[in-house]
């Protein structure tokens, strides 16, 4: 037989022994002073939990009380009176009055009790734990909010409320104020039709022209309203803008083309489809004022990076050529823009050998790009114009960061310049001295940094790897 037929067979047992002691107490009692008790044995605890999970689900409380508010049972050989709500330990011998309800409980026969009594220390120690922690009892709370009342100060009279009330305007004064200023938000789309109705307005001023375009820029960046801006009919307004005879028009102009085409294919396909090219390659002649220049430059980059067919383009209209025009300028506000040749042509190179070095081309895209790179021959027609001698000129400029660019220009270039960088003793004793430099620069910095390269370690490598692969003595 399991377990839990042993407990059902027990249970039975008691329930027959607490009848029958019932009767015999009601039967063989007499007079009004004797007591009428029924003697019953509480089943141990030696069950599983599990088994007795069905018995416990039946029982029922039929008077409220907290178990906080009791002391722990402490079974003796002797008969003691169990309280109201009071928990006692399983294995006990019990009895209950059953005139006055009165229940008393005692150790079995053989019980020393000592189990008892370490279960009892352990109770005794939580609930000395629980008093001097600043929790409330169950009992607690239920009393503090029972005899909870609001404070007179929380209750506002009908006159404080309407004066409150007179303070604050209702929702629907607030609605009709909002209905007769007539919000009207404007999408972006609408904004930029705003702005291109600005521009063209007959009798708009050069201020009002000039603050159209410049806010139109702001809103280009975001690569939908670039393509809206074409929709809308503001792409061919910018594109014409750029031969206004005002230099501030052709210099914003530019600068409205450069941002919307950044990073943007099809803007980008729109440009050069509009000849945007010629007209920005027109306005880097000397003739032009230096911050229109700079700017059709940046219109230049954001138009051909990422985009051979535009770099194609680009070489065909002599793009390389109106670069190579700013070296023959000696003005010192000239070379940010040589410094931005150079490094808008580094970076066209790097996107070649990348591309280069896929020569696994999985779809049909990457296929494609691979080709058209193919047929832009950047490094070739650099060559022939004598790149190789124009980029190290740079190097004379105290700008570390302009020194920087110009080394990796160089390092890129390497294979194919090596001859031309042999022969230029001048360029050889110019590297010494930078090596020194830098050299010097990244010792006070490790010192500086606690033992962390930075800036200047990074440039004494660009050089010192330079002048290794030029097989100088590093």
């Amino acid at each position: 037989m399991t377990r839990l037929g042993h407990l059902r067979v027990f249970n039975f047992i008691t329930l027959v022994l607490f009848l029958l002691s019932c009767y015999f107490c009601v039967q063989g009692d007499s007079g009004d002073d004797k007591r009428r008790t029924a003697v019953v044995a509480v089943a141990s605890d030696d069950f599983d939990d599990g088994e007795r999970k069905g018995d416990e689900e039946d029982a029922s409380v039929e008077e409220e009380f907290d178990p906080e508010d009791h002391e722990v049972f402490m079974p003796t050989d002797k008969w003691q009176t169990i309280k109201a709500g009071q928990a006692i330990p399983a294995g006990l011998h019990v009895q209950m009055n059953l005139q006055t309800g009165e229940k008393m409980a005692k150790l079995m026969e053989g019980d020393d009790g000592r189990k008892y009594v370490k279960k009892t220390a352990a109770a005794d120690e939580d609930r000395k734990a629980e008093d001097e922690s600043d929790q409330f009892s169950h009992q607690e709370l239920k009393k503090a909010l029972k005899n909870f009342k609001a404070n007179q100060d929380d209750v506002k009279s009908p006159e404080e409320m309407d004066k409150i009330r007179e303070k604050f305007r209702s929702a629907e004064e607030l609605k009709k104020d909002l209905d007769e200023m007539e919000l009207n938000i404007e999408t972006d789309t609408q904004i930029m039709k705003r702005l291109i109705d600005q521009y063209q307005r007959d009798d708009a001023s050069m201020d009002e022209r000039t603050s159209a375009l410049y806010d139109l820029e702001f809103y280009v960046h975001q690569i939908d309203n670039a393509r809206d801006l074409i929709s809308i009919g503001g792409f061919d307004l910018i594109i014409k803008a750029l031969n206004d005879s005002k230099a501030i028009i052709r210099k914003e102009a530019a600068f409205v083309l450069g941002s919307a085409v950044q990073s943007n294919p099809k803007v980008q396909v729109e440009a050069i489809e509009r000849g945007a090219i010629q007209k920005l390659l027109h306005l880097m002649s000397s003739s032009q004022p230096v911050d229109v220049r700079k700017k059709a430059m940046y219109g230049i980059s954001s138009l051909i990076r990422h985009f051979p067919f535009a770099q194609q383009k680009f070489l065909h209209l002599g793009g390389l050529d109106s670069f190579l025009g700013l070296f023959k300028e000696s003005e010192t506000n000239i070379v940010p823009l040589q410094v931005k040749a150079v490094t808008l042509l580094h970076d066209l190179i790097v996107e070649q050998k990348l591309i280069a070095e896929e020569s696994v081309a999985t779809d049909e895209n990457t296929k494609q790009q691979i080709i058209q790179y193919q047929q832009v021959k950047l490094i070739p027609e650099m060559m022939k114009q004598g790149w190789c001698e124009i980029i190290p000129s740079l190097l004379q400029v105290p700008e570390h960061d302009v020194r920087e660019k110009v080394l990796l220009a160089m390092q890129l270039l390497l294979n194919e310049c090596q001859m031309n960088y042999h022969k230029d003793k001048q360029l050889i004793g110019r590297l010494s001295i930078l090596k020194s430099e830098y050299d010097q620069h990244a010792q006070e910095e490790l010192l500086e940094g606690q033992g962390v390269e930075d800036y200047f370690s990074h440039l004494s490598r660009l050089v010192r790897d330079i002048m290794s692969q030029l097989t100088l003595s590093p």
